[in-house]
């Protein structure tokens, strides 16, 4: 029984594999479902499982990439550091961008308003301004959306 859940579970992984390709490559669900010689809703759900386990491996490699520009910054500080306490100016200022970076990082930023402007300055009608929110995960702007949506 487990032979064949494995089995199984290695087949589903190849289907969305090549379902996921194809979708890439343009196709329609009702072409992939042909491609593969499966219904358009099986070809859908391949698509979407592969699609959602794309989601999840991309929201880990980001926190693993944040948490390495966080200890690079760290240790950028750390260094230079030993310099500015002798009076090095340059230092200094090295320190001042890190702690910066890092306060973008952890998202400590006010929001920012965006104007839609051409090369010269000038407010580019119909456009408005846009504000965009100080850097958080994605999961908290999902719940911010969904409460914000819902009270509206």
């Amino acid at each position: 029984m487990a032979m064949e859940t494995s089995k199984k579970h290695i087949k589903n992984k190849e289907l969305q594999r090549k379902a996921l390709e194809l979708r890439t490559l343009g196709l329609s669900f009702q072409q992939i479902a042909d491609q593969l010689s499966v219904s358009k809703s099986v070809a859908y759900r391949a698509v979407t499982k592969a699609l959602g386990e794309v989601e999840e491996e991309t929201r880990q490699l980001a926190k693993l990439n944040k948490t390495l520009d966080l200890q690079r910054l760290d240790w950028i500080i750390r260094e230079a550091m030993k310099l500015a306490l002798k009076g090095d100016l340059q230092a200094m200022d090295r320190i001042m961008k890190a702690i910066d970076q890092r306060a973008k990082i952890y998202g400590f930023e006010a929001p920012k308003k965006v104007a839609y402007t051409t090369p010269e300055g000038e407010e580019i009608s119909g456009h408005g301004v846009v504000v965009v929110p100080a850097p958080m995960d994605l999961e908290q702007w999902l719940e911010e959306y969904q409460t914000n949506k819902d009270e509206g």
